[in-house]
């Protein structure tokens, strides 16, 4: 999961509640819903090795 990093506290409760305490996942700076499609793209690639990482297993 990729979350802006207003919402940190909001994925580690949803987290817990769900039984995942200390699940992992990355973040990226708010906000996100007002950007454009080449703003959303740098967002990406600034998260893409991590993802990577993240689907190889390893933590990011």
């Amino acid at each position: 999961m990729i979350c802006s990093d207003a919402f940190i506290a909001t994925a580690d409760a949803m987290a817990g509640v769900q039984g995942a305490p200390g699940y992992h996942y990355l973040t990226t700076p708010h906000p996100v819903a007002g950007l454009t499609p080449e703003q959303v793209r740098e967002r990406a690639e600034a998260v893409a090795d991590q993802v990577a990482k993240m689907l190889a297993g390893e933590r990011a």
